[in-house]
């Protein structure tokens, strides 16, 4: 993989990640989770050769800039996703997305069907969705930690903040070690994270469910959705998700939420076949 960044003018802001020496063909682009940043995808760049795969950090992400919103919404994301395929000319293209990633891929296969060739979830089915009071709520709990202007905490050492990225989730401390490799940086009095601190919570769910849907029914993209083991899609809404997107398949391997770099070999091969057949 080869460093690469992406000027995206009306965003105003770079992106930046690694795209595989592979050229021609459709590109593939992927999409990380929250918090996490384009080196999730590297375990799967090992495997997947002769694709032309583009892992970007997202906005707010690794060495991207921040997202200039102050919402931060699922759709100031795609947005970026989608100028970013303008600027780059991609007429069409593909999608691998992991968790907030996938959410993203979802809502842009929904918005423009006709650009996306194959879309690859992994371990994720559009965003989260919310009832209108859950909606109101959790917008005003965000607002006031964007004005509180909250600050990242600083660790004393490297292995401290890799054993706190570990505590977020269902990790391995190897899995932790290569994200936190991307988001970490020197500060006055140890290290601390690079990441928007705005992400520290999350994307705030506005979206109600029936919206979600619409996204998902919309998509004419041949899917795969690659859920783990111990699978992070324990809401009850999932399965309808699932039987809306009109040509999906799934399968199921082992591991946890970032099942893509843990038990990369598996996860690939079901990709690679995938891509290969549609």
């Amino acid at each position: 993989m080869e460093p690469v960044e992406f000027v995206l003018p009306r965003a105003g802001i770079t992106l930046r990640g690694n795209r595989s020496a592979t050229r021609g063909g459709l590109p593939t682009l992927c999409l990380h989770g929250v918090l996490d940043n384009c080196a999730s995808f590297d375990p799967l760049a090992q495997h997947l050769t002769g694709h032309d795969l583009i892992a970007v950090d997202l906005p707010g992400h690794g060495h991207s800039d921040p997202v200039p919103s102050t919402t931060c919404h699922y759709f100031d994301y795609a947005a970026c996703v989608l100028e970013l395929a303008h600027t780059q000319g991609w007429d069409r293209f593909q999608l691998i997305g992991h968790s907030l990633g996938g959410a993203l891929s979802s809502l842009v296969a929904g918005i423009h069907p006709d650009k996306i060739e194959r879309l690859v979830l992994i371990d994720a089915i559009g965003p989260l969705s919310a009832e209108p009071t859950e909606a109101v709520s959790g917008l005003a709990r965000y607002l006031d930690t964007y004005l509180r202007g909250d600050r990242h905490p600083v660790y004393r050492s490297r292995i401290q903040a890799v054993k706190a990225r570990v505590q977020l989730a269902d990790i391995l401390l190897e899995t932790a070690q290569a994200l936190v490799e991307r988001d970490l940086q020197e500060v006055q009095g140890g290290y601390s994270w690079r990441h928007d601190v705005r992400l520290n919570r999350g994307l705030t769910a506005t979206f109600h469910e029936d919206q979600i849907l619409a996204f998902l029914a919309n998509i004419t993209a041949p899917t795969l959705l690659v859920t783990a083991e111990r699978t992070a899609l324990r809401e009850p809404y999932y399965p309808q998700r699932i039987g809306a997107v009109p040509k999906l398949r799934q399968v199921t391997l082992p591991g946890g939420h970032h099942l893509h770099m843990e038990n990369a070999d598996q996860v690939a091969g079901a990709i690679g076949d995938f891509l290969a057949t549609g």
